[in-house]
């Protein structure tokens, strides 16, 4: 630089006068120190302020304002001079107003940072500073001059880094998500931009400021949703639950928005919840994902129906001609004509039909459990002699195989279950049948009880097998897979265990087994304890009692003629018994108006009418109205005088009629 150029630049005049200076100024020239010092405060992020604390008469100027209002006037007196200080952060309330009472009584100058929240939730970060003076002497009115700055950037992120619980929050707002801030002191809540962006907005859609737009989101929530998100907040705050809430809100295009809403209260060093703070998430697309996984779901539900219907039909259609093949061919061995080659042939057709007959007969077992057509009769039972009896069923077959069968019921003949008899027993003999039909030569299979945690009986079957490799263990229970054993001479159709499976979670019970290759395996089953039977324990109080049944008569509604034969021979010696039979319920609804009964006793097994029907049916009939109504198995519908289990015992049956029989003359 020359030396003449340095010598101009030093003879510049200093831009800003001194206090001294002033009055050596020309009027211009004094117009022109305003301007440029009202220049140099009304930046971007300063505004300059004037209050008259007694009148009221207030002045704003600068950009800032109008980040917080149209109307500079409206935003000085929400965040300055106003009374209630609506934009201001409900914490730094107070001590706006207590300095704001200090400088209007007393002067003097002030420099104090709050925080403010714009009219779409955002929170910023204020300075405001300057002084009070007297315009006429000492005790002359007041007036407050200040400028005020926006400070956010450089103090927002020291505030949050000392606040832990908000720093999720600041991270969260990174992602899309909403946050919203409800002080429970003033009870106002801030929604920020996020939260208007999922209905949306792109800021608060109403003009004001965002604790009066609560009233708008609450509009936009589905009325059956709001409810259940009103009682989520009241117990977080009140009760300390957890607070995790999803409801449905209006979307501004019509659509509905799917939202979950969580959040944490703080508290003061009282335990006093002072605010809770939170984040809201956009989750419809995962909503409509799990409602289209839910509608596939009932569609393959409803297809695995349909295939079941199809297979329990096809089973019964199956059998028919497959008995027919059985039946003629085991005649045409009785030829005494045949020579040994065809009689073997005609051998052969027999064992491949009883083969295909079992298969049928499994497919259609699994059909009817799919299909829910199978439903346990679940009665008190002891496991111990059902075991015992499948123990003598399965001896023949051990001894064919050369297996020792062994059943330890290590002292728990006595134990009570609640099953089906005869579905438990074929899940024994499944299991058990198994592991003497894939056991080694000259093998073991030890059948025993042993007590598991929580009241459970768990029945373990051993064998010493070629036991089943780890990497074959999830395909155990699948149907029709016998896990390589198709390709061996022992004959299967790989729906045993499947079945022994389905119908042990179809009583309560549960299946599990352990095994090591090489070494054998241990299938069981648990079922929970229960006490024995009340009636058993009544008659074995007096075990020499005789049973008499009362004078009755008796319309058993009943279609197997199995069952019709044990009540004919439970009766039998008893005369005084009436004994009546009807196939079906409209022959005994016939019968019951034509002749004179005491008591129907109605299987719930029989078909065409169910015994919530013919019981409404007898009871509306001032025929039949006094006729008892006695119901055999499960029926949860009607609502009858007595109940029997299926294979009801005569004591049970003594003490029904004694109940129902009408009183002698």
């Amino acid at each position: 630089m020359s030396e003449s150029s340095s010598r101009e630049n030093c003879d510049l005049p200093l831009q800003l006068a001194a206090p001294d200076e002033l009055d050596g100024l020309t009027p211009a020239e004094l117009a022109r120190q305003a301007a440029y010092l009202q220049s140099l405060l009304l930046d971007a992020d300063c505004g300059v302020w004037e209050w008259h604390p007694r009148s009221g008469r207030q002045r704003a100027q600068g950009a800032l304002w109008s980040v917080f209002a149209d109307d500079t006037q409206a935003a000085l007196s929400g965040l300055c001079t106003g009374t209630e200080l609506c934009m201001v952060h409900s914490d730094d309330r107070a001590k706006l107003l207590a300095l704001r009472q200090r400088i209007s009584s007393q002067g003097g100058s002030f420099d104090t940072t709050f925080r403010a929240f714009d009219s779409s939730g955002q929170l910023y970060w204020l300075r405001i500073w300057g002084r009070s003076i007297s315009v006429d002497g000492e005790d002359g009115e007041r007036v407050i001059i200040g400028s005020c700055a926006d400070y956010t950037e450089a103090l927002s992120g020291r505030f949050l880094s000392k606040l832990p619980g908000e720093r999720p929050l600041q991270t969260l707002a990174g992602v899309s998500d909403g946050l919203w801030e409800w002080d429970l002191r003033a009870d106002e809540v801030v929604l920020d931009k996020g939260c208007w962006a999922m209905i949306g907005f792109e800021q608060c859609p109403v003009d004001t400021v965002a604790r009066t737009a609560l009233a708008h989101w609450k509009s936009r929530m589905l009325p059956e949703d709001f409810p259940r998100a009103e009682q989520a907040f009241r117990d977080h705050v009140g009760e300390q639950l957890p607070l995790d809430v999803e409801f449905r809100l209006w979307h501004r295009d019509g659509g509905i928005v799917w939202v979950r809403c969580r959040g944490q209260a703080q508290r003061n060093s009282d335990g006093k919840p002072v605010r809770v703070l939170g984040v809201l998430q956009d989750i419809t697309g995962n909503r409509e994902a799990l409602l289209r996984a839910e509608r596939e779901l009932k569609q393959l539900r409803q297809g695995n129906a349909n295939r079941a219907d199809l297979l329990f039909s096809l089973s019964h259609e199956l059998r028919t001609p497959l008995n027919a093949i059985l039946g003629y061919s085991q005649m045409v061995e009785l030829d005494q004509s045949l020579n040994p080659d065809q009689r073997q042939r005609l051998g052969e057709i027999r064992r491949a039909g009883q083969h295909l007959l079992h298969l049928v007969g499994d497919v259609l077992e699994l059909a009817r459990i799919d299909s829910q057509r199978l439903a346990p009769s679940m009665e008190p039972m002891q496991p111990a002699a059902l075991v015992a009896d499948c123990k003598r069923l399965l001896e023949p077959l051990a001894e064919t195989r050369r297996v020792s069968l062994i059943f330890e019921p290590l002292g728990w003949e006595s134990a009570y279950i609640c099953a089906d008899p005869v579905r438990f027993k074929q899940v024994v003999l499944n299991l058990a049948g198994n592991a003497v039909k894939y056991n080694r030569e000259n093998g073991r299979v030890v059948i025993n009880f042993a007590p598991q945690a929580e009241g459970w009986l768990r029945l373990s079957i051993l064998d010493t097998g070629k036991g089943i490799p780890e990497e074959k263990r999830a395909e155990v229970f699948e149907p029709f897979n016998r896990l390589g054993a198709e390709k061996g001479q022992i004959e299967g159709t790989g729906v045993g265990l499947a079945i022994a499976k389905r119908l042990t979670e179809a009583m309560g019970g549960r299946i599990d087994f352990d095994s090591h290759e090489d070494q054998g395996s241990v299938f069981w089953i648990e079922f929970p304890l229960i006490d024995a039977p009340m009636e058993l324990m009544q008659l074995s109080a007096q075990p020499s009692a005789a049973i008499k049944l009362p004078p009755c008569r008796l319309l058993q509604i009943e279609n197997r003629p199995s069952a019709i034969e044990r009540l004919k021979s439970m009766l039998r010696g008893s005369s005084q018994v009436q004994h009546l039979v009807a196939t079906d319920a409209v022959e005994a609804i016939f019968t019951a108006r034509t002749q004179s009964l005491d008591i129907i006793v109605f299987d719930c097994a029989v078909p065409g009418m169910s015994a919530a029907d013919v019981a409404r049916i007898l009871r509306e009939d001032p025929l039949t109205e006094k006729i008892r109504f006695v119901i055999v198995g499960k029926c949860s519908e009607a609502e009858p005088d007595a109940a029997l289990p299926e294979e009801f015992e005569l004591a049970q049956l003594c003490r029904v009629l004694e109940r129902c029989a009408p009183d002698p003359a």
